[in-house]
């Protein structure tokens, strides 16, 4: 194999590991902002029921 394979394999294997956090990070990410709107619906919910009695 020629260097340049080799590098090429390296960043490629280097770049396939930095996809990978990124997806992780992305989903983690997402998560959190299903969460928090998930609260502020509830919140919101609960204020209008206290609102309405």
């Amino acid at each position: 194999m020629s260097k340049k394979n080799k590098e090429e394999k390296h960043l490629n294997a280097k770049q396939r590991a930095y996809e990978k956090k990124q997806a992780q990070q992305g989903e983690k990410v997402v998560k959190w902002i299903f969460g928090v709107l998930i609260l502020a619906a509830l919140g919101y919910m609960a204020f209008t029921l206290w609102l309405m009695r």
